[in-house]
């Protein structure tokens, strides 16, 4: 046995016996601790699917033996490099194929191992070990901790019956076979595509006629996946693996995290301070994040141990977000928005990054809703003028309509991607309306309505079609009176009431005349003839008319 205290030299001709007999294996075994050299201990951090290099350098280039090997492998090695030849009699199965140097020729001492493909199981303490051809005996100059972690998955969120890419990557086009799984799933699989065709015999019945490549030829390495129709029950998490022609198994390229729930939806008024509810499966949480997708890669708050980072904090968030509780209690990972506006309104998501896992996780879908105060405006106006019904929405608009409820299926205004839609306006508004601005800048989607009449009096309507909830939401109800104007009709009345009063009077002229023609004194002749009455006598220039004389006294 050798001496681990003396640190025995083994001498040339000793060695060249010791390799004759057993080979490099008894020198591995055997000559291991003859000579410890100190080496400072590296951690390495790496994630699933990577390739590493193991750093490490011998003091100079004469170099006869290298050996990598870690303590659990139950006496094999990771690599063996003897003469300048692998030797793989004793590599742990593991490796085969998958280590190489990163100079063979060694060149400067150069003698750091490449770990291609890693995994978690590959976590543990390397240490590499040289025997050198001057002291012809081992010595260890490097040792290194290499800590492989599952890759943070990338969250999807999804709602009920949306289509759904999961994204992924290649190296290169050499690819022979891009398989997409789901642990839950067993032994089957949700997309097998191999040498350009599908295979189905063992996919899972569920995906059946739902998933396909974003890109069947796989053009610069894509190999997404297109989910469709998802369901609650496509949550989960999925990941993608790819063979090469250069390489005999399929590596883990993505791991991605779908989440498919019918969000929360949370009604606000402008002004009002919310708050977002969100609950951690436990306090174990290392980092926070609420987000917003329309944010273009801003945050809404981001917190870190136990600290906020606003470095990347969307501005109209700055000073207006706060945590309920910053220990986040139990954890409560809750989000308070101060004096929200119809800008605020939004699909939410709430991220935690756990310790216990190392891994991302989705607590929370919120909708938030803003609209301004209830209460209807109301707006009179009179006939012949131009009306602006004031009204404003969130910034992102992709429909907006403009009704009136007494028009039926009809309506006043829709704007469809900064198109006016005339399919269905109401024949009365062609020509008449428009908007304020037709870039809607800041939300602003007031409708001008021109050379009103009292016909366009009633309660109109701005909606717009929120794209999270597939539906119309209205923002604003504006009740309009249109009256003529005092001035020209008073005229026109009065002028009516003058003529009818002259028309009256000259009835009742001709109805007084007449009258008095009808009792007239009637006088006898003698010849019993009727006499003339007097109108009859003026007209025949005779004004005489006979009295009878009074009879006598005594008769």
């Amino acid at each position: 046995m050798t001496d681990l205290n003396n640190k025995h030299r083994v001498g040339p001709e000793e060695l060249q016996d010791l390799e004759m007999a057993a080979g490099p294996q008894w020198l591995c075994a055997n000559l291991l601790f003859v000579m410890f050299v100190s080496a400072d201990e590296k951690i390495i951090p790496a994630e699933s699917g990577q390739d590493v290099t193991l750093t490490c350098r011998a003091t100079n280039k004469n170099i006869y033996t290298l050996e990598w090997s870690r303590a659990d492998l139950g006496g094999k090695n990771v690599l063996f490099y003897w003469k300048h030849h692998f030797d793989p009699a004793n590599q742990h199965p593991s490796f085969k194929n998958r280590v190489d140097l990163k100079d063979r020729q060694m060149k400067d001492g150069d003698v750091s191992l490449i770990l291609k493909d890693v995994t978690i199981d590959d976590t543990g303490r390397y240490e590499c070990r040289v025997v050198m051809e001057q002291t012809r005996s081992w010595g260890f100059i490097s040792i290194i901790n290499l800590r492989v972690v599952v890759p943070p998955d990338k969250i999807i969120p999804a709602e009920p019956g949306q289509d759904v890419t999961l994204t992924s990557q290649a190296p290169n086009n050499n690819i022979t076979a891009v398989k997409w799984s789901r642990a839950d799933l067993g032994d089957k699989n949700v997309l097998l595509y191999r040498d350009g065709k599908f295979e189905t015999d063992n996919q899972h019945p569920s995906f059946k006629n739902r998933v396909d490549l974003q890109d069947r030829q796989m053009k610069a390495g894509d190999v997404s996946l297109i989910l469709k129709n998802v369901t609650t029950a496509d949550t989960g998490t999925y990941e993608c693996r790819v063979a090469q022609k250069s390489e005999e198994r399929m590596k883990l390229r993505s791991r991605r995290s779908l989440i498919v729930a019918e969000p929360k939806t949370l009604p606000a008024e402008s002004g009002q301070n919310v708050t977002l509810t969100s609950r951690a499966p436990n306090k174990n949480i290392y980092t926070l994040e609420w987000s917003r997708a329309d944010l273009g890669g801003k945050n809404v708050l981001f917190y870190q141990k136990h600290h906020f980072d606003p470095a990347n904090q969307h501005p109209s968030f700055k000073n207006r977000v706060d945590l309920k509780d910053r220990q986040m209690k139990d954890g409560d990972v809750s989000l308070i928005l101060k004096d929200v506006t119809i800008n605020d309104t939004g699909r939410y998501e709430c991220h935690v990054f756990m310790t216990e896992t190392r891994s991302w996780e989705v607590t929370s879908f919120i909708n938030l809703r803003v609209v301004d105060p209830p209460g209807q405006k109301n707006i009179t106006a009179l006939s012949g003028q131009d009306v602006t019904l004031t009204c404003r929405a969130q910034k992102k608009i992709t429909v907006l309509k403009w009704s009136r409820a007494d028009l039926g299926s009809e309506y006043v205004l829709q704007y469809h991607d900064n198109q006016s839609v005339p399919d269905d306006q109401h024949p009365s508004f062609k020509n008449r309306v428009d908007l304020q601005d037709r870039e809607m800048k800041d939300g602003d989607v007031s409708l001008i309505l021109k050379d009103v009449t009292t016909n366009d009096t009633g309660t109109y309507e701005c909606g717009v079609f929120m794209e999270e909830t597939r539906s119309w939401e209205v923002i604003s109800i504006i009740y309009l009176t249109v009256v003529d104007p005092p001035g020209p009709s008073g005229g026109i009345i009065g002028l009516i009431v003058v003529v009818l009063l002259f028309l009256v009077g000259v009835v009742f002229l001709i109805y007084r005349k007449h009258k008095v023609s009808r009792y007239s004194y009637k006088v006898p002749t003698e010849n019993n003839e009727a006499p003339q009455s007097p109108q009859q006598d003026c007209v025949r220039g005779q004004t005489e008319v006979n009295y009878p004389e009074p009879p006598a006294d005594g008769h």
